[in-house]
């Protein structure tokens, strides 16, 4: 707790391993110098991104995780928030986990509590529901599973509508008691830079002739590299000078890279691994490509465009994240027209002013929005 008057505010992540909350909650909370931030996490972190948050002045806090310590977990919580004082606490835990967190911070006496919603899962693929339950079942439980957020949360937060309805209803949403909070960014960052391009490709050996398919996000069954692996096994057959450019790590890294070898791909794909700054990543790419199976907001989607990248994505990527007329929403049952997409594009370094159509993602307009959600009555 700060030793002045100014506000103090407790966001709850899962961890700090490069997730797009992760990133959201460090775009904000970096504008707002005036504000105190605690930051509470369960696992173990990645000391690259978790260097950002320190050099951004955010006190992180490691608790004991819910899954090997759940009472622990709950009583460590509690306690630092009574003991902390906050005026606010920002819960960021999905599948309707923001209810327990708001819950304690009610019992310690914090009168602001924010639910903030981040994926928009289908009622087929929420977690922790068997694939063998109903379809109509599945809608029922979610329904119920609300009803604790929106009695323990003062306010319901959600990143894009499609998240906002899937958190807290179509109901809430029509009558405005969501609000919805862009994953925003700050676009000078992700300038593009011919010198980072030329650094980058340099370090991985690729060539300057070569058309490079890159893709940024961590290795989970949603982001589909098991798609991008096959469209661009495919892909590579009828273009010889090309690499696959992935960065970011995750638990089936190993499986993907057994399926580039499998392939005999392992000379054109590169696992950068996960990096504290990628914008240089954006620069060395000639196309980005999103295959995920569900996304609520892909923080990559408008960095890239950002940068001035093509972006090939799939259909269930939101169209309100297309902030350029760059962006191809493509269905992922067929790789083909991927293959046909990334065949009319070609190598591109000219890029530095890209089109962008609307600066609703522009974390330098729209931060002011979070901010006095965090003010004082």
């Amino acid at each position: 707790m700060p030793q002045n008057n100014n506000i103090c505010v407790c966001q709850v992540l899962h961890g700090i391993v490069g997730g797009g909350s992760e990133q959201v909650v460090l775009n904000y909370c970096s504008r707002m110098p005036d504000i105190h931030f605690d930051l509470l996490y369960q696992y173990e972190p990645n000391p690259q991104i978790l260097e950002r948050f320190n050099e951004a002045g955010i006190n992180c806090i490691q608790i004991p995780d819910k899954l090997h310590h759940p009472l622990k977990h709950l009583w460590t919580m509690f306690r630092i928030f009574r003991k902390g004082r906050y005026d606010v606490v920002h819960s960021h835990l999905d599948w309707y986990m923001n209810s327990y967190v708001c819950f304690l911070a009610m019992l310690a006496g914090i009168k602001k509590r924010i639910a903030h919603h981040h994926q928009a899962y289908t009622s087929d693929c929420h977690p922790g529901l068997r694939a063998g339950i109903s379809l109509s079942f599945k809608k029922v439980l979610c329904s119920i599973l609300r009803i604790p957020c929106k009695l323990f949360a003062t306010h319901w937060l959600a990143c894009g509508e499609a998240a906002a309805i899937n958190g807290w209803g179509k109901s809430a949403v029509k009558k405005g008691k969501v609000t919805i909070l862009p994953n925003a960014i700050d676009p000078e960052r992700f300038k593009f830079c011919e010198i980072a391009r030329r650094e980058i490709r340099a370090k991985y050996g690729i060539a300057e002739d070569d058309f490079v398919v890159g893709h940024v996000g961590r290795f989970f069954p949603e982001k589909n590299h098991k798609f991008i692996i096959e469209l661009f096994s495919e892909y590579s057959r009828h273009h010889r000078h090309c690499k696959l450019l992935l960065v970011g790590n995750g638990p089936l890294q190993a499986e993907i890279q057994n399926l580039v070898n499998q392939k005999g791909l392992g000379d054109k794909v590169i696992f950068a691994g996960l990096k504290k700054n990628v914008v240089g990543f954006y620069c060395a790419m000639d196309v980005l490509l999103l295959s995920s199976t569900r996304e609520a907001f892909p923080m990559t989607l408008v960095e890239a465009q950002y940068n001035g990248l093509p972006c090939v994505v799939s259909a269930a990527v939101p169209r309100e994240t297309a902030i350029t007329d760059n962006v191809f929403p493509l269905p992922i049952d067929d790789v083909k027209p991927w293959c046909e997409k990334l065949s009319s594009l070609s190598v591109a370094c000219d890029r530095e002013n890209p089109k962008i159509k609307s600066e609703w993602f522009d974390v330098r307009k729209c931060y002011k929005m979070l901010e006095s959600l965090y003010q004082i009555p």
